[in-house]
């Protein structure tokens, strides 16, 4: 009975460990495609090669109804709240910028002027979590089982907010210096990896290259120069072929550490000009500067990111600890796509070429992992941070109300009427609009007794009357929770009580914020921006289409759920029990 009893007991454990050295993967990869919307991966998926997005979406677990649940859809809040699974509302993170109430002044999402860079005498070295409100997934593996955490990303938000508050490094391109860059929050110097990395200077191998079509001409699904594309820098036209400009050198007042999105995409110059930039030309040791933003937009900037992923696993040894070991976490963000959308919109071919070579550089990527790791040792999963409207023109084109608004068009007939009708040119703090948020002079409205309340509902029914505008909230209505419908809720989700605006402007469908004549953006609450994929691939989950509801902030629940870790603080998701092979 003894020995009986002794072999059940070991037979036992003996399962129990089988099991955990199943689930358990050595490493976890989480990938972020910039800008990429869930209906990539339908209409191209037959131009996709076998072990790239269709390793993820034939063999994993393909969540096709995923959406992100809050607005403004943009990047910086996508890669806080998918890799925490909280909104905008908790974690802070409102937008790649917003305007400080306390200080009066721009705040970058990842700005820091308490660090300095390393890699780098520039501003885009000024960069930590420290606006991130709360904890990640990276956080929660890290303290859970100790593990390495590495971000890695052409942006620096894109490197930082996935990687958490003390990961052992994220890295970040500067356009300036073709560099991968880190600061001095994470480290004193950049690891040897890196150093060796950079010497390779991969970046100046771009400058020049023509970029062609992958595929013959007839193979796109739509003509190529559709209405509302733009220009790449130094072209006149925007089709294929492409050349990668090199620019003139410049003088070091002109070299800019690093460029958000492409020029004039999301806000116009005017807008800007009523606020000091949020960054701005930092001088150089040379008299002048060649810079890498020209390839931003191309698919070299992806190919550069996974050759800087596979100098990550090396460097770092991430998933190689042996048997027993507690898994490791690479983030990868990937910008091409999203640049490239900003210029050609998402029915380009362009748009469809970046995505088909993004798909053979995974295809790439995963290949090393395999023969590195083992896939049967690791985890994946990909996720977007939003997705994109048609250019106008384009939806114009097809039947739909797209549609242009000059903010600062906008704007100035807004303060003109805002002071006639108040008696004062001083109601609102700054004459900008930052993601739909207004914020109004309170020391104004005080000194001239004006209530809050009587200014958002004029700024209401004016925004009505421009046709412009499908909702707009007071900043009471969404505190007490009267933002109602799906609409609201996301305005709600999206609204943080600390930094968040006194009114926000919600645009109609296919309607965006700027008055150029090509290009389009994100932002919104609808399909376009907030629909994207979301995909798990690994031991931990069963294969298979899941249109089920599923929400961004569900994502690192159910990751946590399948490496048996807590959930990140204030995490609002849960995790979607029937995709786990042992929930």
């Amino acid at each position: 009975m003894r020995l009986r009893t002794l072999a059940l007991g070991l037979f036992a454990v003996a399962a129990t460990l089988v099991r955990a050295a199943a689930e358990e993967p050595k490493l976890i990869v989480a990938i972020l495609v910039d800008q990429m919307r869930y209906d990539y991966l339908e209409r191209f998926h037959d131009k996709f090669g076998e072990g790239g997005f269709k390793l993820l979406t034939d063999q994993g677990a393909f969540m096709t109804f995923a959406r992100y649940n809050y607005c403004p859809t943009i990047t910086a809040p996508g890669h806080a709240s998918a890799f925490s699974g909280s909104p905008p509302a908790m974690h802070g993170i409102i937008g790649n910028d917003w305007f400080d109430k306390r200080t009066r002044k721009m705040m970058y999402c990842v700005g820091d002027s308490t660090v300095t860079g390393v890699g780098t005498n520039g501003s885009a070295g000024k960069m930590s979590p420290r606006n991130f409100i709360g904890s990640n997934f990276a956080d929660q593996l890290r303290l859970h089982y100790q593990s390495k955490v590495v971000g890695i990303s052409m942006k620096d938000r894109g490197a930082i907010l996935p990687a958490g508050k003390q990961p052992t490094g994220a890295f970040w391109f500067e356009a300036a210096s073709g560099n991968f860059v880190t600061s001095s929050y994470y480290m004193k110097e950049l690891p040897a990896w890196v150093t060796k990395f950079n010497e390779r200077k991969l970046p100046e191998s771009y400058l020049g290259r023509t970029w062609d079509r992958l595929l013959g001409a007839n193979e796109y699904e739509r003509p190529d120069n559709l209405p509302g594309e733009g220009n790449l820098s130094g072209e006149k036209t925007p089709t294929f072929p492409h050349l990668v400009v090199r620019p003139k050198p410049q003088p070091v007042s002109a070299v800019v550490a690093e460029v958000d999105v492409p020029a004039g995409i999301g806000t116009s110059a005017g807008a800007n000009a009523a606020l000091p930039p949020a960054r701005v030309a930092v001088p150089n040791a040379a008299p002048t500067k060649i810079t890498y933003d020209n390839i931003l937009a191309t698919p070299y900037s992806n190919e550069l990111l996974a050759e800087f992923a596979r100098a990550a696993i090396e460097g770092e040894h991430l998933g190689q600890a042996g048997a027993g070991a507690p898994p490791d976490l690479l983030t990868v963000s990937f910008s091409a796509v999203d640049a490239c959308g900003h210029k050609f919109g998402p029915y380009s071919q362009e748009v469809e070429d970046v995505t088909l070579r993004l798909d053979r550089q995974l295809e790439g990527l995963f290949s090393y992992v395999d023969k590195k790791i083992g896939l049967k040792n690791v985890v994946i999963v990909l996720t977007a941070d939003h997705g994109v409207m048609p250019t106008p023109e384009f939806a114009a084109q097809q039947g739909f109300d797209g549609q242009r608004a000059d903010e600062v068009v906008l704007l100035g007939d807004l303060s003109a009427k805002l002071s006639e009708r108040f008696g004062t040119a001083g109601v609102l703090l700054v004459k900008r609009i930052f993601d739909g948020n207004i914020y109004f002079n309170h020391d104004v409205l005080r000194e001239k007794n004006i209530a809050p309340a009587e200014v958002a509902a004029f700024i209401r029914e004016w925004a009505f009357s421009t046709g412009k505008y499908q909702a707009c909230y007071s900043r009471e209505q969404i505190l007490d929770g009267r933002a109602t419908g799906l609409i609201g809720e996301r305005v709600f989700n999206g609204f943080n009580g600390e930094r968040s605006g006194d009114v926000v402007l919600v645009y109609k469908p296919y309607t965006i914020n700027w008055g150029g004549k090509s290009g389009t953006t994100h932002g919104s609450p609808y399909a376009y921006d907030s629909h994207v994929p979301v995909l798990f691939y690994g031991a931990p989950f069963k294969p298979g289409r899941y249109a089920d509801e599923f929400y961004i902030t569900d994502m690192v629940p159910t990751l946590c759920a399948a490496v048996h870790i807590d959930q990140p603080a204030m995490c609002i998701g849960k995790p979607f029990v029937k995709v786990l092979a042992a929930p």
